[in-house]
């Protein structure tokens, strides 16, 4: 099975490099399929649930190879399997490529799309969280998901913290979780990608890796990047004071500029 999956936090440039990548005519690609059986999904494998995952991976299964008979490389970029990147490989002998992205762009664009506004309720803190009524239009459904909260002691505390706060923990998080995953992983089905650092010589990498031909120019290219606005964001020194409160050593390996 040929298939390719961007996966992430969300907010880091999965949709600009799906654009990106499906500039090749034999890749067909959809961005986040399908929200509300993989944000279940996720919300099941963070928390640890027992329920059986076979939809899921039928369902994913039954995609791919439909795109493989018509001779097409199948790409998705989704930022609610980043708990499945092992099964994706193991299943389908997936590629993925993980993006990052400085968790001080990420979590202001998470605090302006509306994470984490209000205060989350439980009467047990050892709970998995129960429905929050987030969503606010059948559309978005999936959100009750997919803004994920810790459980235990942790909860407690991080419930009181800043929108901006809670974002960050949730940046560092799921990447937390995602590289301890690619751990048992063949290295040949990942590579780990900063958005910052996807220039033209790192695209042109990214096709080599997977076989497949660069089709953009650097012209072409930064003029995607330019219409994505794939940019940092001026952060207010409030902000940043808020961002640094939530310490993360994934951070500091990732962006160590954050520290200096």
């Amino acid at each position: 099975m040929k298939n390719i999956f961007i996966i992430g936090t969300g907010k880091c440039g999965e949709t600009f490099l799906n654009k990106v990548l499906k500039k090749d005519r034999t890749i067909d690609s959809y961005d986040e399929s399908r929200p509300l059986l993989q944000s279940y999904y996720k919300f099941i494998r963070y928390n640890k649930l027992k329920v059986d995952e076979a939809p899921l991976f039928l369902n994913i299964k039954k995609t791919i190879t439909n795109f493989n008979k018509k001779k097409k490389i199948y790409l998705e970029s989704s930022s609610f399997l980043s708990f499945h990147a092992k099964d994706l490989v193991n299943k389908f002998n997936s590629k993925i490529i993980v993006l990052l992205r400085n968790p001080n762009d990420v979590c202001k664009d998470l605090q302006e799309s509306g994470w984490y506004k209000n205060k989350y309720y439980k009467s047990n803190d050892n709970s998995v969280l129960g429905y929050q009524g987030i969503s606010t239009k059948f559309s978005n459904k999936h959100h009750n998901f997919s803004r994920l909260a810790p459980k235990g002691k942790l909860f407690l505390r991080w419930n009181k913290l800043n929108p901006l706060a809670k974002s960050k923990w949730y940046w560092d998080e799921v990447n937390t979780r995602l590289i301890k995953d690619l751990k048992k992983i063949n290295k040949k089905n990942y590579m780990i990608v900063r958005i910052e650092d996807l220039k033209f010589e790192k695209y042109v990498e990214i096709c080599n890796w997977l076989k497949i031909k660069p089709i953009l120019s650097k012209i072409q290219l930064k003029f995607l990047r330019n219409i994505q606005q794939i940019k940092n964001i001026k952060i207010k020194d409030r902000d940043k004071k808020i961002l640094g409160s939530y310490k993360s050593k994934f951070e500091k390996k990732f962006y160590p500029e954050n520290f200096r």
